[in-house]
């Protein structure tokens, strides 16, 4: 709307708790990161102008500083790059990336910023989360990925992207989590330490591997959780790049591996849906090759 600008609900406060939490993460340029970051999940703006005017104003950060601070998201999991999407009533803007929900980051690096903050600070950022998810739900909808029960949206992303995604559709719906994944860097860190957060919260797993690499390191696992995950592999290269996610019966989403893989960009390009039509697809999908793929002994 012409004469009507955009004003920022970002505080610097904000900018503080995710500069500690990205610090602790090992995040390049942290600061940078955490005000794209915040500006995204609290103002969610559509134009990159609007998230330069908060870096400015707040931080006295320049457009060069910005852009590295966003790559710099995308390579870690934090944010995903919007494609294209279908059928969707959302208007996702020129500047359309999805970021993970708070609430994941948080529950991944508490522990850690416990033994490094004062108390007061870390019940402050605690305090804050509330008001950071109440935003991020408003923005980005339920499931992250700004629709409801309608269309789907395709995104370029990284491995972590999809784990902090499911870990916080766990986190929201205790649901049952399915996967087909490229077993070649699952079970290295940082990929099993949230994959151990899943089985903590009592979620039950499948998991299909794509490789016999693993199968000591998945045997392990499965050792220690039980009836809780459940894990089949293909003794040959059956299933090439595909990765299939179905989450419960909430969302699902359907990736393929870019090849060749940068290590500064993501790796992944998949839709993800929420309609629940298409998710039973994807549903009967994995549970074909579920039954074509071999059990762990």
């Amino acid at each position: 709307m012409m004469g009507c600008e955009f004003k920022t609900q970002v505080k610097l406060d904000y900018i503080q708790d995710f500069e500690m939490m990205f610090e602790r993460m090992k995040i390049d340029r942290p600061r940078e990161a955490a005000v794209y970051y915040a500006t995204l999940v609290i103002d969610c703006p559509k134009e990159f102008s609007d998230f330069l005017k908060t870096a400015e104003d707040l931080a006295n950060i320049t457009r060069r500083p910005l852009e590295t601070g966003r790559a710099s998201l995308l390579k870690n999991g934090l944010i995903a790059k919007v494609l294209f999407s279908h059928e969707a009533d959302e208007d996702f803007g020129r500047e359309s990336y999805l970021p993970v929900h708070p609430r994941a980051i948080w529950e991944n690096i508490k522990d850690d910023l416990k033994s490094v903050i004062v108390e007061d600070t870390y019940r402050a950022i605690k305090h804050h989360l509330e008001e950071y998810s109440r935003c991020y739900t408003s923005n980005f909808k339920k499931y992250g990925i700004k629709l409801k029960r309608n269309g789907n949206v395709t995104l370029q992303y990284s491995a972590k992207w999809i784990l902090y995604t499911a870990l916080n559709n766990c986190l929201d719906e205790n649901n049952n989590l399915k996967m087909q994944v490229g077993g070649e860097r699952l079970f290295e860190e940082p990929f099993i330490k949230y994959f151990k957060k899943f089985l903590d919260l009592d979620t039950k797993i499948q998991l299909i591997v794509d490789t016999k690499d693993n199968i000591n390191a998945a045997k392990e696992l499965k050792k220690t959780y039980g009836d809780n995950l459940d894990i089949r592999y293909f003794s040959e290269e059956i299933s090439g790049t595909i990765r299939n996610y179905v989450f419960g019966k909430e969302m699902a989403v359907n990736g393929i591996k870019i090849l060749p893989e940068k290590s500064s960009e993501p790796s992944y390009v998949g839709t993800a849906y929420v309609n629940l039509e298409d998710i039973e697809v994807l549903n009967n999908k994995f549970n074909s090759l579920w039954d074509m793929a071999k059990p762990l002994k």
